[in-house]
């Protein structure tokens, strides 16, 4: 019988399957052409996007809103330069993510020779955003590599994983069935993680919350797993929900005891204090979470996470539970008792001073009405189950607080690395990963043209994705951060924007500047329901509300 031979590449593509791969978001170059040779014998969807960060962003949508691995496909050295800052917004918000790029063959790898796409320690580079990034050295390593960097991005503390592959082992002829059976031989690859409970740890929290008055939880996005024993746990113990950015919509913003995505604000900072146990749940209680203010609890902090690491880093814990957020809450929900407190008009009335105090909080008196009325448009237009994209934009740090989002990775933002250009790429994965919901992309109109070339891949896929630009003329938040420390002369803010109408049309899409609320509802309402994305620009200095 002849022998069946295949390449490298080929068994790459057929580990990607194996793992549950549907979607990969990348750019073909000369040095990965053979991945993308076997990709087209595959039923992996490829979306093509225009820049590598677009790819890297988009995986990240896809992750965040899945709940699954995203994955991106690039070529070494400005391939992979690219995408870095994606995959440092991954890291930092623990989003599972594996990038694959292509390497110069191992005869040459660091050599200095001046080959194309030559990068230096790319490996190395690449550690410092992610988990672990490695180079396969043979054939016979790609399938146990391919598995281990999907277990290894949805295990323990989420974040990317990088694996580069030599040009001389993508085309390496190996005989098929050494590294990987036949498809209907094999089942598909599927990750799990073994749960252990310490039980002495477990009995001390136990004790602690029965014999507690008071309180109250942190849901972070660790817990958007965990959303029913979140709420029933809540419930269960009359216990008033801070959540995280990450965390948002893990009880929705219009449950009782929800106290929303308000850690900065004081009043609600104050109320934690005084709480006799705080259970952090998901959440590494991280400054950018806090806006870099102290939160000094003066009872006990029983935090859940499946890091050992959150225990320490921050906030330092009373009793740390490592574990899975739904296993150990689920677990505490069985185990303690339950508390009845009248505590819903407090948290009311907490709600009420905060929003009160919204302006002062986020440092914005001026155009804090327009956010508000975007904000309002957007949930009307969204409802309940629909996604908001928010890039790093003054109507986000608004909508942080006061989006009233209600169901978990309904409200994505890239509140830790703070990348400018996350929105609209994100948006699109999020679409992929979901299609049949409702989602907006919020941009700011500097950080949009950091990735804008990415509106092509929304107007290619027909999606029904408005791409709503805050046209404040340029870097506003620096602008007024600059305002706030004196500047004699401002620098580097205000900027020569494109007529973003134009750029749609350009495109072949619509380009809508709305001027109201009325208008921007209506726009929102239309463009949700259209084959192809609508760019609405909201300039702030014309507005008439």
């Amino acid at each position: 019988m002849k022998e069946q031979m295949t390449t490298g590449a080929a068994l790459l593509v057929e580990a990607l399957q194996n793992a549950g791969v549907e979607t990969v978001f990348g750019i073909p170059g000369v040095h990965n052409l053979k991945i993308y040779d076997a990709l087209t014998k595959s039923n992996i969807r490829h979306i093509a996007t225009r820049n590598e960060s677009g790819a890297g962003f988009m995986a990240d949508g896809y992750a965040r809103r899945s709940g699954k691995v995203g994955t991106a496909i690039v070529i070494t050295g400005p391939g992979l330069t690219n995408i870095m800052t994606p995959m440092g917004q991954a890291y930092h918000d623990s989003i599972p993510m594996v990038v694959i790029s292509s390497q110069l063959p191992t005869t040459i790898v660091n050599q200095r020779t001046g080959f194309l796409h030559e990068l230096k320690n790319s490996t190395i580079m690449a550690q410092s955003v992610t988990k672990m990034s490695r180079m396969i050295t043979s054939a016979d390593q790609i399938e146990h590599a391919v598995y281990e960097a999907y277990a290894l991005a949805q295990s323990g503390r989420p974040g990317p994983v990088h694996l580069e592959v030599p040009l001389d082992i993508l085309a390496e002829n190996v005989q098929f069935g050494n590294t990987i059976k036949a498809k209907d031989q094999q089942a598909p690859f599927r990750y799990k993680e073994y749960q252990t409970v310490d039980h002495a740890v477990l009995e001390k929290a136990i004790t602690l919350i029965d014999s507690s008055d008071n309180v109250a939880i942190i849901a972070g996005g660790g817990a958007c797993g965990a959303v029913k024993e979140v709420n029933q746990l809540a419930v269960h113990l009359s216990a008033p929900v801070v959540q995280t950015c990450a965390g948002k919509g893990i009880v929705s913003d219009f449950h009782p005891l929800s106290m929303g995505t308000r850690l900065p604000f004081a009043g609600i900072r104050a109320f934690l204090e005084e709480q006799d146990v705080v259970i952090a749940i998901g959440t590494q209680l991280a400054p950018t979470d806090l806006w870099e203010m102290d939160l000094s609890l003066k009872g006990k902090l029983i935090q859940i996470d499946i890091d050992s690491e959150a225990f320490y880093m921050n906030i330092p814990s009373d009793l740390g539970l490592k574990g899975d957020a739904k296993v150990m809450t689920a677990v505490l929900l069985e185990k303690v008792q339950p508390k009845r407190r009248d505590i819903e008009e407090t948290v009311k009335a907490l709600k009420d001073e905060a929003i009160q105090t919204g302006p002062a909080v986020t440092g914005n008196t001026k155009t804090y009405h327009i956010a508000m009325d975007f904000i309002e448009a957007a949930e009307s237009a969204l409802g309940e189950d629909g996604v908001l994209v928010a890039d790093m934009t003054t109507a986000a740090y608004i909508a942080l607080s006061e989006y009233h989002a209600q169901t978990a990775r309904s409200f994505l933002h890239p509140v830790g690395f703070g990348t400018l250009g996350y929105a609209m790429p994100a948006a699109i994965g999020a679409k992929v990963a979901d299609p049949d919901q409702s989602i907006i992309a919020l941009n700011g109109d500097g950080g949009f043209q950091f990735t804008m070339q990415e509106l092509a891949v929304a107007c290619t896929l027909k999606l029904p994705l408005p791409v709503v630009i805050w046209n404040n003329g340029g870097y506003g938040e620096i602008k007024r951060n600059e305002q706030a420390m004196a500047f004699e002369t401002l620098i580097a803010v205000d900027q020569q924007n494109p007529d973003f109408t134009a750029l749609a049309a350009a495109y072949g899409i619509e380009g809508i500047r709305v001027h109201n609320k009325t208008e921007l509802l209506d726009v929102l309402t239309k463009s949700l329901k259209k084959q192809a994305p609508t760019v609405i620009e909201i300039n702030v200095e014309k507005w008439e509300g």
